[in-house]
């Protein structure tokens, strides 16, 4: 396959260039910049460069609103109700984000849902900024319907995404996220444009067979969830804490999304941030440094989300390679 190399400013640059194309104004086409950049940092690559197509369509197709306005009403202490207004959900957590975090160290926890939003890029960013706070912080929302519960044979859920992030001493926070099912839909998508197989098996085939052929993956959209009747567990945990709290759609309410053939439903999402320093252990950093010495001091093993720091210090010095073909397609002549 062929690759070019572009420097972090030019992937910003391409994103912006894109967003502003398909009608976001400037503070949305910012955020959802920053997402796509830092996604080609950081990774997952699936939903970086690779994302603005799928944007672009949400707006020009009229699914999603690209000078969203969104809203936020607290319903109690420490509970944040958001509405997005129609546009995607990092545009409200941004404006909420302050609000969030002034409540959490108040009442030492608190939670933001949002609904009447959309939401398409890696879940962690929506962490990682409370926990650089000194907050830790959980986030999730549920997707589309792809997930085929254990032992089904037919997708009733998204692949419901989470994530945890957590500050620790002398290092950057500890952020990970995850899906629900065994492999992220866009990173089957992705290993399909590349031409090559899954390292493991992500999904059903036409025949109702498992599988690691991602082309046949994405003619049935029938992913398998991790760990079998676990991963199913989580997945319905995710769609009961965002679309039903949250007042989101149901990840197998698909009648909107399947008539404007856009990616993504209108999700709910839910954010908990919570401040260590008001729970009344002291030691709270030392214990999670300990945690963490532990697991780095075995060859091998890493701290889950750390991988991204040794791609983000390579990304920063030496650029991203990108998929010439999709640099074409995106229209980039740098």
């Amino acid at each position: 396959m062929d690759t070019k190399t572009i420097s972090l400013k030019q992937v910003r640059a391409l994103a912006k260039t894109w967003l502003v194309s398909a009608g976001m104004d400037a503070r949305g086409s910012d955020v959802l910049a920053d997402l796509v950049t830092m996604s080609e940092r950081d990774g997952p690559r699936s939903h970086g460069l690779r994302m603005l197509p799928f944007y672009k369509q949400s707006f020009e197709c009229g699914y999603a609103n690209p000078a969203a306005k969104p809203t936020a009403e607290r319903m109690a202490p420490g509970v944040l109700r958001g509405d997005g207004d129609n546009g995607y959900f990092q545009i409200a957590m941004e404006a909420a984000r302050p609000q969030l975090i002034d409540m959490a160290r108040d009442q030492g926890i608190a939670g933001f849902t949002c609904a009447n939003c959309h939401h398409l890029a890696a879940l962690r960013f929506d962490t990682m900024a409370l926990a650089d706070e000194g907050l830790v912080a959980i986030a999730m929302v549920n997707a589309l319907k792809l997930i085929v519960p254990h032992g089904g044979d037919k997708p009733i859920f998204g692949t419901n995404p989470m994530s945890f992030a957590c500050p620790r001493d002398g290092a950057d926070p500890i952020v990970w996220d995850q899906s629900s099912s065994v492999v992220a839909l866009m990173d089957i998508k992705m290993a399909a444009a590349e031409g090559h197989m899954l390292e493991v098996y992500g999904g059903l085939d036409a025949d109702g067979n498992v599988t690691k052929d991602p082309k046949a993956i994405t003619e049935t959209l029938s992913l398998l969830p991790f760990a079998e009747h676990k991963g199913t567990g989580i997945a319905m945990m995710v769609e009961i804490l965002c679309a039903a709290l949250a007042g989101g759609t149901l990840s197998m309410d698909t009648d909107e999304k399947d008539a404007l053939g856009a990616l993504n439903i209108k999700p709910g999402v839910t954010v908990i941030a919570i401040d260590p320093a008001k729970w009344g252990n002291p030691g709270f950093l030392a214990q999670v440094t300990r945690v963490a010495d532990e697991i780095t001091a075995m060859p091998g093993a890493r701290v889950p989300g750390d991988g991204r720091q040794v791609k983000r210090a390579k990304a920063e010095r030496d650029g991203v390679t990108v998929s010439a073909v999709l640099l074409k397609d995106l229209g980039f002549d740098g």
